[in-house]
C-alpha cells in the first residue's frame, strides 16, 4: 500500500537508505513480551527478561516441536526514500523477507550479497521491491531497477543526513559536523537563493515554488579561475579519498565545466525540504558577517564567498556533492531587470536630439562678431581626465575698453598659453 495515497501496489520503487539491523521480538498471547536489537542479549527495557543472553533463552532456538522455526523471530526495519519526494519511510520485514531460500528470487540479505559481487552498494541503486503473496501474509523479494543518477544520490543522501541547525558558516567560533570548505572569492552566477525554486518544463525554465514541492531546491552557481578550480577540487578529492570504499573508482572525476575565457563553473545546492519539513533557507550575509534578509536576492556579477559541504558518492565514476550551507557578499552588483525584448534594428535612444525649449536667447551685442559652433564629440562622464569647459566671457565693446585696462588684457592674453 502505497504510503501517501494508500493504493494498494503489487511493488514499489526506493533507494534503501538503511538496510537494518538484524533483531528478535518474541509474542506471548499477542502481546510483546521480549526483544532484542543485536541477537545477543534482551533489550534494556524489556521489563522481564527470559534470559540474560538470547543464545540461553529457549525460545530463540527452534525445535522440531515448532513446525514454524523458533518461537523468537527474526526481524528487521528498513529505511527507504522514494525519488522525488522529501519524506523516508520505514519498512519492517520479516524472516521470510530476510533468509528465504527461492532460488530465482532475492530476500533482502541475498539482494546486498548479489549487489556487492557486482562491485555496488544498495544506497546508490535504485530497487523494485515487490509482493509475493504466502499464505496469509506477503513475502518481499528485491531486484535492482538502475543505478542513481548524481542528483538523485545526492538528494538521497541530504535526505537521509539533513540537518536543520541554523549556523553562521562564516564564525570562526561555530563549525558544522560534515567536512566543509569555504569558497572564497568567487563570481556568483544564476542565484536562486532567496526563496524555493524548483524546474518548470512547461516555461524551460526555473521558477518559485513551496518549499515541499518536487525537486524544490536552493541553488547557486559560480565562476572560479584556474587556481581556485585546482584548490577546490583538491580539497574534494581528500574528501573523497577519505569517503571511499573499495568497490569505488579510484580517481575522482573532474566535473567543473571550462568555459571559453578559461575560467571553470561549479555549482552548490540545497535541497528546500527533508521528511516534509521545510530546510531553513540558506544565509547569507554581508562582507561583516551581518546577516542580511532571508529575501535578499543576490546577483550574477556578484563576488561572493561560499560556504559548502563535501558529500561523496561513487556513482558516474565517482564524485563529491556540494551542499550549500550560506553565503557571504563581498561585492555586491546592483539588480537590473532584464529586458523582454531582443535587440532589432531602429529607433536607438543615441540618435534622439531633442532641443533644450529653456536656453536663454544669446544677446546681440555680446559678441562683435558670432563665430561658428564647431561640432563636439560627448564628454565621458566616467572619464576624470576630461578637460573642464569653462563658460564664454562676454567681450567689451571697442568703446568700452579704456587705457587702464590695457594691462589687465595683456596679462588676460599672456596668461592663455599659461592654460593646461
Amino acid at each position: 500500500m502505497h504510503p501517501d495515497t494508500y493504493e494498494p501496489l503489487r511493488s514499489i520503487e526506493v533507494v534503501i537508505t538503511d538496510s537494518g539491523t538484524l533483531s528478535r521480538n518474541y509474542y506471548e498471547d499477542n502481546k510483546l513480551a521480549c526483544w532484542s536489537f543485536d541477537c545477543d542479549f534482551p533489550d534494556a527495557a524489556v521489563p522481564n527478561k527470559l534470559a540474560s543472553r538470547c543464545l540461553d533463552c529457549d525460545k530463540s532456538i527452534k525445535t522440531g516441536r515448532n513446525a514454524g522455526g523458533a518461537p523468537c523471530k527474526y526481524f528487521t526495519t528498513i529505511k527507504v526514500a522514494f525519488l522525488g519526494e522529501n519524506s523516508l519511510y520505514e519498512i519492517r520485514l520479516g524472516a521470510l523477507s530476510l533468509f528465504s531460500r527461492d532460488d530465482n528470487r532475492m530476500n533482502l540479505y541475498k539482494y546486498i550479497e548479489h549487489l556487492e559481487r557486482n562491485r555496488e552498494h544498495v544506497g546508490n541503486v535504485l530497487t523494485e521491491i515487490y509482493f509475493v503473496e504466502h499464505r496469509d501474509f506477503y513475502k518481499m523479494y528485491f531486484k535492482p531497477v538502475r543505478p542513481l543518477t548524481e542528483e538523485e544520490l545526492a538528494d538521497v543522501q541530504q535526505l537521509s543526513e539533513a540537518e536543520t541547525e541554523e549556523i553562521n558558516p562564516f564564525n570562526k567560533e561555530q563549525s558544522m559536523a560534515n567536512k566543509s570548505h569555504i569558497i572564497r572569492g568567487v563570481t556568483a552566477l544564476y542565484p536562486r537563493i532567496n526563496q524555493p525554486y524548483h524546474w518548470s518544463d512547461k516555461q524551460n525554465k526555473s521558477v518559485p515554488c513551496d518549499a515541499t514541492e518536487d525537486g524544490a531546491s536552493y541553488d547557486l552557481s559560480f565562476d572560479m579561475t584556474k587556481a581556485q578550480a585546482k584548490e577546490l577540487f583538491g580539497l574534494m578529492n581528500e574528501a573523497y579519498q577519505e569517503a571511499r570504499e573499495d568497490n569505488w573508482p579510484k580517481k575522482l572525476q573532474m566535473r567543473f565545466k571550462e568555459t571559453d575565457d578559461g575560467t571553470y563553473v561549479g555549482k552548490s545546492s540545497l535541497k528546500a525540504a527533508y521528511n516534509g519539513k521545510p530546510t531553513p533557507v540558506p544565509t547569507q550575509y554581508d562582507a561583516k558577517r551581518n546577516e542580511l534578509d532571508s529575501d535578499f536576492m543576490l546577483t550574477t556579477g556578484s563576488t561572493v564567498n561560499i560556504a559548502v559541504e563535501f558529500f561523496p558518492y561513487k556513482i558516474n565514476g565517482g564524485g563529491v556533492a556540494l551542499r550549500l550551507r550560506g553565503v557571504q557578499v563581498i561585492k555586491y552588483v546592483p539588480y537590473k531587470s532584464a529586458s523582454p525584448f531582443d535587440e532589432e534594428d531602429g529607433f536607438s535612444v543615441s540618435d534622439a536630439k531633442p532641443s533644450n525649449p529653456f536656453a536663454e536667447e544669446e544677446d546681440d551685442d555680446a559678441f562683435e562678431e558670432k563665430p561658428k559652433a564647431k561640432a563636439k564629440a560627448e564628454p565621458d562622464p566616467f572619464d576624470d581626465d576630461e578637460e573642464e569647459v569653462k563658460e564664454p566671457s562676454k567681450r567689451k565693446k571697442k568703446n568700452d575698453i579704456s587705457d587702464d585696462d590695457d594691462d589687465d588684457i595683456e596679462d588676460i592674453i599672456a596668461s592663455w598659453g599659461d592654460e593646461d
